[in-house]
């Protein structure tokens, strides 16, 4: 990037925490501010503050604040990159809920990822480790058949109950396909209404958000 950039590393762990700042000031180089933290509170403490984006670790020893709240704290005043050994859909859902504008996962993630990470936040980018994304998606989809799975995709791209029981082989009823969405609401009972749903797929990455469905004529009302 050529923007300057500052950067705060708010990580327990002193050899991971030394690593990632190493690793930050050798890309974005001399120009770019980069410091670390053991936990929140020192970070507020001792630093001016007037970081770009802060690089949390979700689990954090010797502080008061962790997880989420860290999140919706440093959020107040700065963009928060979320950098955790933590995966699975659940903390996506709760960081982003708290104000993360990113998730990088440490046990998946290569430094290029990590920068990649930094880039698009910096840009006001949200942004998701995809290697990450796909194991929580694969973990998530094992709970629906692959019917299932194919029935909450096509439903997600706008197909009607009649359009989707013909694109299924073998097709099914339109009583069916309302069969296996009630199935859905079952095991995601937040998925309620259709909306929900369609953001359950692009969760579980049986859809794109930017994806069109082309609407072929053998799939026609």
């Amino acid at each position: 990037m050529s923007v300057v950039v500052r950067l705060a590393v708010v990580e327990d762990q002193a050899f991971t925490r030394e690593v990632t700042v190493d690793r930050l000031r050798g890309h974005y180089g001399d120009a770019a501010v980069v410091e670390g933290f053991a936990n929140v509170e020192e970070l507020e403490a001792t630093s001016g503050g007037g970081f770009d984006v802060v690089i949390l670790d979700l689990q954090l020893r010797g502080g008061t604040l962790e997880g989420a709240d860290a999140v919706r704290a440093l959020s107040r005043n700065a963009k928060v990159l979320v950098f955790s050994g933590l995966a699975s859909g659940e903390m996506l859902a709760r960081a982003q809920a708290a104000g993360a504008c990113g998730y990088v996962g440490k046990d998946t993630a290569e430094v290029a990822t990590l920068i990649e990470a930094v880039d698009a936040v910096v840009l006001g980018q949200y942004f998701v480790d995809p290697v990450l994304l796909e194991m929580v998606g694969a973990v998530a989809r094992k709970l629906l058949t692959l019917r299932q799975q194919e029935v909450l995709r096509l439903e997600a791209l706008g197909c009607k109950l009649r359009q989707i029981g013909r694109a299924l082989d073998p097709p099914l009823t339109d009583a069916g396909v309302r069969r296996h969405i009630e199935r859905i609401v079952e095991i995601h009972p937040d998925c309620a209404k259709q909306s929900d749903r369609v953001r359950l797929a692009v969760h579980l990455g049986l859809v794109s958000p930017w994806e069109v469905y082309p609407h072929p004529g053998g799939l026609a009302p």
